[in-house]
């Protein structure tokens, strides 16, 4: 049972975050990023993977927030480092909606991931012969 619902805890946050949308704060929409994100979350576990690739040598900021926006984890990816991977665990917090924000100079992309935990349904029913 309880694999039952981990799987349909997956099955929802898999959904949720395929239609988690990017916002961009740059008011100039030709303007390029001076970074790439990759999300997605990893196969049968609630962990998050977040992958950057940087063409500018400056620091960036991730920070993972709540929806009342309190920061909950932040990370600093070093000026030198061309890319990031790092792994978020969703299974410790509650059902709601977190943003992923990443900050490099005035270049800021916001990425939304909604935590959802679903209720099976599931039937007894059963056979007997008399």
């Amino acid at each position: 049972m309880k694999t039952l619902v981990k799987t349909f805890a997956v099955v929802a946050l898999l959904i949720t975050t395929s239609l988690a949308h990017a916002t961009d704060n740059n008011t100039d929409p030709k303007k390029t990023m001076s970074f790439e994100i990759g999300l997605f979350q990893s196969k049968n576990s609630m962990k998050m993977n977040v992958i950057i690739e940087k063409t500018a040598d400056k620091d960036l900021i991730v920070r993972l927030r709540d929806s009342k926006g309190e920061i909950l984890v932040t990370e600093h990816v070093n000026k030198k480092d061309t890319s990031y991977h790092a792994k978020y665990d969703m299974s410790e917090l509650v059902d709601g909606k977190y943003t992923f924000e990443f900050t490099q100079g005035r270049d800021k992309m916001v990425k939304e991931v909604n935590l959802v935990t679903t209720k099976p349904t599931e039937i007894n029913r059963q056979i007997t012969l008399n």
